[in-house]
């Protein structure tokens, strides 16, 4: 049974279902821009209705903060861009996975190159050109994210340090992710053409240099 608010403007925001939902659909998103104001979701988030879930992305509160959510949000943000043999991936693929702050672009995966597309939703899109393997994406419902391994690697080698560390770092704590130290480090050294390799060796030996001086 849905539950009706009225927002200050007199709008009413229906479809707020009165139990959590199981996590086999999608959540409704609403976008600024859309029927509401900034300021009528502002409203509606101040009084527990809606949680900002990216900038200018709202969902009912009734939906937990999950991957799956975050995946289904960044998936309505890019819209079109996410198309068939495309991912989320970086920054936006490491804050699915819980690792990352919420994100200020949304990152997207293309097997070739193109050409730079205009912000939706207030976010810009950001598209990276890089090989794809079925192997490297993980489905959240319908919308590919990159695995843990494959994030963690476009983060160590793309990523300044002060970004990496701690992303690279949350993905080794988390132990349902399954990625390690040890497995980022075998596969830096494996990649020995690709630009930034020096940057990820770093990042690595230096969390697990300091993985180390705790045990000890």
């Amino acid at each position: 049974m849905a539950t009706t608010q009225r927002t200050p403007g007199g709008k009413h925001l229906t479809d707020l279902p009165t139990a959590t939902p199981t996590t086999a659909g999608a959540p409704p998103v609403i976008l600024v821009g859309g029927t509401f104001t900034l300021n009528e979701l502002q409203a509606l988030r101040l009084r527990g209705a809606l949680r900002e879930v990216l900038p200018g992305a709202y969902v009912s509160t009734v939906y937990p903060d999950v991957p799956l959510t975050r995946a289904q949000v960044a998936a309505c943000v890019a819209g079109k861009q996410l198309v068939p043999s495309r991912a989320l991936c970086k920054g936006t693929a490491a804050w699915i996975l819980g690792c990352a702050p919420m994100p200020r672009e949304i990152d997207i995966m293309v097997p070739r190159y193109h050409r730079p597309c205009a912000p939706t939703a207030g976010m810009v899109l950001r598209l990276s050109e890089g090989p794809l393997d079925d192997e490297q994406i993980c489905l959240y419902g319908n919308v590919p994210v990159t695995s843990p391994l494959r994030t963690a690697m476009d983060v160590a080698f793309n990523s300044e340090l002060r970004e990496s560390l701690p992303i690279l770092a949350a993905i080794n704590a988390s132990a349902h992710l399954r990625c390690d130290y040890g497995q980022m480090f075998i596969t830096i050294a494996q990649q020995a053409r690709r630009p930034g390799r020096r940057r990820a060796l770093l990042a690595i030996t230096k969390l697990m240099s300091a993985e180390l001086a705790d045990i000890d």
